[in-house]
């Protein structure tokens, strides 16, 4: 069938095309496989906390399926035009339209099969380390791997229809153009494209209304809301901005006599100007990928680094219980044979007498009870008898003096007022051993020491609930198992029940997932972006090729040349890098608000992880940079 060798013929001879596009595949097809596999794993399913690792995972499963489908179309684009060439040669040798479809088809499906056989096996290679490595972040030595043949079936219908996608692409491209014309087409010049200076403008305009949102996040409940909104307003000035305000200034340099009018600069200018329009999607493409990986790789591991802080901030104590009233004797009683069932010894008794927190805002120096978006806080207050019993500290208050306790917060006010009266702050404590969080909110607790329970009540006219608390002693099997028998014989809702073991073990297995899906998905969008440049590169390469064998007949040399093409390409992958660090350092305000909401904000971890990250990325940037410039390069200059 003259068709498939001539499919088979394309796919050899064009290695440098569809060798990386292979690989990129290759890529999507073993990640897809692995987040499948642990998805799957029945294993994973009903371990204790796997359920909240499973929707971790699909929702990185889904991320990923977006990332393959884009980036394998963006590929198939840039292959399309040079596989174009070949179309129209083989139009002219009497192939019809029906041809061309069956060779596409073919061509298409040969990939499908390399991509999916291969990857298939790759993703059961290494999705054993990977499994390793969540067991590792899951903190779960009893989880073991599973193999089942779904994840496998899955990968296959999903890639197929993502190449069957890109043939009726093709098919549709196809149907439109005149096979005489297909060689034209493919060697048809780019047009200068028209300045659009109202769209800069609103480009720069979106995209710095977009950092003005992410530096301005406060940690209240809209937090997440206004950290997409800046993602949304980010992504559409970044697309603006690269076409838009890109083509602008490229044609401010071309009016710069005295720098236009230099051979390196001339031809960089000139090729950018004319390919800008298409190349400045990818090039925002590049920057925001690079933003992501950025994002991913530091919220995710400042999560798993934070997470004891947000379980002793919600209990003092191993085990606490909060209640509207004191424990009986018979609960009591209960708790101590559970105690002696499971080997477990407690120590360390405590209880802690509030009023019952409100949520609202601590603005300046006045708390106004509300529950609404804005809403950061809960606020609570006890007596001073309470206190220093608790902290061991011998403070004498006056009726209208106060001891505040808001860890997290950055009040350092003289007066604090609440329900229309004034208070004098005495002193700003930077400890409280019986702080804990009300029904596991997000907001930040805020604990008021009144001279007597009188005044509390006033300052907090809310009925009483008790704090319960104790350490425990065992085996960790044991505490966890001792910990979930209290809440059941308690019947406690769990957003009033704490146990350090049992918590720590779900936020583990919260985190961990979103750790290892952030080193996946971080993983995935590195290949997307080399890919990307990979192609746009060559693209650009054979574009460019016609126009420097030209410049070289009339007198350029192979100095100048290479002095114009290092030129071209750095001042190309300059432009990603700088904008994706940008974005970062307008990010990071809003990544901490979001930390901080949890009470998981560290600045030295946070500053840690982004500059190593940062430096990781522009060190592979680099590489990619110098490997993409060589493949324009030998391209550029090849007879």
């Amino acid at each position: 069938m003259i068709q498939l060798k001539l499919a088979v013929h394309h796919l050899t001879k064009s290695k440098s095309q569809s060798l990386p596009f292979i690989l990129s595949n290759l890529m999507w097809v073993t990640t897809t496989y692995i987040f499948l596999s642990m998805i799957y794993n029945t294993n994973i399913r009903e371990n204790e906390y796997g359920a909240v690792a499973n929707y971790v995972l699909k929702l990185g499963l889904i991320f990923v399926i977006l990332i393959a489908a884009l980036s394998t179309f963006y590929a198939e684009r840039l292959l399309s035009k040079q596989r174009t060439q070949e179309l129209g040669l083989y139009s002219m040798l009497g192939l019809t339209k029906n041809n061309l479809r069956q060779i596409i088809f073919l061509e298409n499906s040969l990939f499908y099969i390399i991509c999916t056989i291969i990857g298939g096996i790759l993703g059961i290679t290494f999705s054993k380390l990977a499994f390793m490595s969540l067991k590792a972040l899951f903190g779960a030595a009893s989880l073991h791997q599973t193999f089942t043949l779904i994840p496998l079936v899955y990968v296959a219908v999903i890639f197929a229809v993502i190449f069957l996608m890109i043939i009726l692409f093709d098919f549709w491209r196809l149907r439109k153009v005149n096979p005489i014309n297909l060689w034209a087409k493919a060697t048809k010049p780019e047009a200068e494209p028209k300045s659009h200076t109202l769209l800069a403008i609103m480009g720069m305009i979106v995209l710095a209304l977009g950092y003005y949102v992410s530096v301005t996040v406060k940690p209240t409940g809209a937090a997440f809301g206004q950290f997409i909104l800046a993602i949304m307003l980010v992504v559409v000035g970044s697309y603006l901005v690269f076409v838009t305000a890109s083509i602008s200034l490229l044609k401010a340099l071309r009016k710069n006599q005295s720098y236009y009018y230099k051979p390196n600069h001339f031809i960089s200018v000139s090729n950018m100007l004319y390919r800008m329009k298409q190349n400045g999607a990818g090039l925002a493409s590049i920057s925001l990928l690079c933003t992501s990986i950025l994002v991913a790789l530091i919220a995710s591991v400042s999560l798993v680094a934070g997470q004891k802080n947000l379980i002793n901030l919600w209990s003092p104590r191993d085990v606490q219980i909060v209640a509207k009233a004191p424990l009986s004797t018979s609960a009591k009683q209960g708790i101590n044979e559970l105690a002696d069932k499971h080997q477990v010894t407690m120590s360390d008794p405590q209880t802690v007498t509030v009023t019952t927190p409100v949520m609202g805002v601590l603005k300046g120096n006045q708390f106004k009870a509300q529950f609404n978006t804005k809403t950061e806080s809960t606020f609570s207050s006890l007596d001073l008898q309470q206190y220093n019993r608790i902290q061991h500290t011998h403070y004498h208050l006056r009726s209208n003096e106060i001891l505040v306790y808001a860890p997290g917060t950055n009040y350092s006010q003289q007066t604090l007022n609440v329900r229309g009266n004034r208070y004098q702050v005495k002193k700003q404590v930077q400890s409280f051993r019986g702080s804990f969080v009300y029904g596991h909110v997000i907001y930040k607790p805020i604990f008021v020491v009144a001279a007597n329970q009188k005044i509390a009540r006033q300052i907090n006219p809310q009925p009483n609930v008790y704090a319960q608390g104790f350490n425990t002693r065992g085996t960790k099997r044991h505490q966890k198992q001792f910990a979930s028998e209290v809440q059941r014989f308690l019947k406690i809702d769990p957003s009033n029940f704490t146990s350090k073991y049992v918590m720590g073990d779900l936020l583990k297995a919260m985190f961990g997932s979103l750790l290892f899906m952030g080193i996946l998905i971080s993983i995935v969008m590195v290949c997307a972006t080399t890919m990307i440049i990979y192609y746009k590169q060559v693209s650009e390469g054979y574009a460019d090729k016609h126009n420097y064998q030209i410049m070289s007949k009339v007198g350029l040399s192979n100095k100048e040349t290479k002095k114009a093409i290092r030129s071209q390409v750095l001042t190309v992958f300059m432009l990603p890098i700088i904008g994706a660090v940008l974005n970062l350092g307008f990010a990071l305000p809003a990544i901490k608000s979001v930390l901080s909401l949890f009470s998981m904000y560290d600045l030295k971890i946070l500053l840690t992880v982004s500059f190593v990250t940062i430096g990781v990325l522009i060190i592979s940037y680099l590489l990619i940079y110098l490997a993409t410039t060589n493949i324009y390069r030998r391209i550029v200059e090849k007879n």
